[in-house]
């Protein structure tokens, strides 16, 4: 099903961070290891770490200290697991190739750009420059500069509000269910990278506000056409024949 026609292209396309351009979930899976290890807890699994994706790092470790026994507060244990986490960042950024094909060709079609994350200013800037993706993305809006992480709004709001455009005309690019709603609720479409980031949205699928292009089959050219984007794209090049 196509998505939902506006007006015009969209305004500007808003991407969230890990798990949407970057395949972060193993290195932060380690870096939360690690750090609750540091502090003598050691039963932190990956399905415990599924609990937590698309909720801001600073309200992850909030619920962790809540709910379980660990004898540090959620700022020591942010401080360390962000460290932990931008070592292994700045020797190596797994990318999610099709998200950031999709990236590069709204970029060279002229599309403003954003990242809106539930990370720290600190995590992003280090993470788009080591992945060398820092040059596609004129606005960057964190979890420190919002005063509530999604499902809220807010950073995407903030994000639009920093291109300078109205955020329904916005399209938003999320691989978490919170993050969907959050972008839903900002008034934008929206294109989910993984099918269980939609699963509770399915009347935003059936009236196209939500397009599904699952990271394992993403076609960056055909969500550039489904997202009304390829409009922006200049013509291509012809070769004049001699003579």
């Amino acid at each position: 099903m196509p998505m939902a026609t506006t007006p015009g292209p969209p305004a500007a396309v808003i991407f969230d961070l890990d798990g949407t351009l970057v395949d972060s979930r193993s290195a932060y899976l380690a870096a939360e290891q690690q750090a609750l290890a540091h502090f003598g807890y050691r039963h932190f699994t990956a399905a415990d770490h599924a609990e937590f994706v698309g909720v801001g790092m600073r309200e992850m470790w909030q619920r962790v200290v809540a709910t379980r026994r660990v004898a540090a507060g959620a700022d020591e244990l942010l401080e360390l697991s962000n460290r932990l986490y931008l070592d292994r960042m700045r020797r190596s950024v797994p990318l999610h190739r099709g998200t950031v094909h999709l990236a590069e060709l709204l970029h060279e079609a002229g599309v403003p750009l954003a990242v809106a994350s539930g990370s720290s200013r600190q995590v992003i800037d280090t993470v788009l420059t080591s992945g060398r993706l820092d040059r596609l993305f004129t606005v960057c809006v964190s979890a420190e500069d919002v005063p509530r992480g999604k499902p809220d709004p807010a950073v995407f709001l903030e994000a639009a509000r920093q291109l300078a455009v109205p955020a329904d005309a916005c399209v938003a690019v999320e691989d978490a269910a919170t993050g969907v709603v959050a972008a839903l609720r900002a008034g934008m479409r929206c294109v989910a990278v993984t099918g269980a980031a939609a699963r509770g949205c399915p009347r935003a699928v059936r009236s196209g506000q939500l397009l599904i292009a699952e990271h394992a089959h993403f076609d960056a050219h055909e969500v550039v056409r489904r997202i009304g984007a390829a409009r922006n794209a200049a013509p291509p090049r012809t070769t004049k024949t001699p003579g």
